[in-house]
């Protein structure tokens, strides 16, 4: 967006590939883009993490999508106050984000999909599961919503510890500095479609985060008040948990995250866990092959039924 426009535009939006179709859904009380790939095999949706969007998705979904007869029908949301859905004053509680979600998949006629989130999508994505039982197939949480804060945690320095960047930059300079951080390792067409929209080109010229500051606080909060234990013993379709764990990696946060994955899969219905050693988190970005191919063995699971786009619940 040229500087003197009225209203920040966002940075490097491209058509979604693979035969993508934006449009509006309504959540619960919020009006929510997405963009839907087409299919005739089982729904699938994808809930993308804190301060992203549904682009974020594209590579993945690409992989995803192709001619045969049972390509899944895939549905990437922008989640509230995220990307180009409506940015309410609240709530940001992960239960009334996935309330959304519930709201959105009516009109497309989905009974049930196989739910994937990652990072803050994922323990969306996990709440989906346990407050609308009967409309996940099964779940895939990816580096995210299977550990909480410990208990009697300072929240006020976790708060200040997690505070978002404040940028404001022009944007070849915001293009430079994510070039030399791409989690595949360049920066290519794709993964540039991927991210930068997540930034905004303000009238002064300057590239800012979408999600503003306070949104972004809002969120957090819900975040911070997500108990793990709580929500994924209530999830009884398979749920499959990643966490992207790099090479020999021995600081506080890792083994936090360690932890809680073996104290929780021992209280789980059906879990199926991975631990992707070398993956960063975002992996969606670095290997979405492999993500892909998650998703897939996620849809064939075999303690699921098929359920088709329109049809009855299997």
């Amino acid at each position: 967006m040229p500087p003197g426009s009225a209203m920040p535009g966002p940075l490097g939006v491209v058509p979604p590939p693979a035969g993508g179709l934006d449009l509006s859904l309504p959540g619960d009380g919020v009006r929510l883009a997405a963009t839907r790939w087409p299919g005739t095999g089982t729904p699938v949706v994808l809930l993308h993490g804190l301060a992203s969007q549904r682009r974020f998705w594209n590579p993945v979904a690409r992989r995803l999508t192709g001619p045969t007869r049972d390509a899944p029908a895939i549905l990437a949301l922008d989640q509230r106050g995220h990307g180009d859905t409506e940015r309410p004053d609240g709530p940001y509680d992960v239960v009334s984000v996935a309330r959304d979600l519930a709201n959105a998949m009516d009109p497309l006629g989905w009974s049930r999909a196989v739910v994937v989130g990652h990072s803050w999508g994922a323990a969306v994505a996990a709440t989906f599961a346990a407050e609308h039982p009967e409309r996940a197939l099964s779940l895939v949480v990816i580096d995210g919503g299977f550990s909480a804060p410990p208990v009697g945690f300072d929240r006020a320095a976790v708060r200040k510890r997690l505070e978002p960047p404040r940028l404001a930059m022009p944007p070849e300079q915001l293009v430079d500095m994510l070039s030399g951080r791409s989690p595949a390792g360049e920066w290519t067409d794709e993964i540039a479609g991927a991210v930068l929209p997540i930034f905004e080109v303000h009238a002064d010229g300057l590239a800012r985060a979408r999600l503003p500051f306070d949104t972004h606080m809002k969120v957090l909060d819900g975040l911070l008040d997500y108990d793990a234990t709580h929500v994924l013993t209530r999830v009884r379709c398979p749920a499959w948990l990643v966490s992207c764990e790099a090479f020999d990696a021995d600081d506080e946060w890792t083994a936090h995250k360690r932890h809680a994955l073996e104290a929780i899969t021992a209280q789980l219905v059906r879990p199926r866990v991975l631990r992707w050693a070398g993956a960063v988190h975002d992996v969606p970005l670095q290997w979405p092959d492999l993500v892909a191919g998650l998703i897939r063995a996620a849809v064939h699971d075999p303690d699921i039924g098929p359920a088709r786009v329109g049809g009855p619940p299997a």
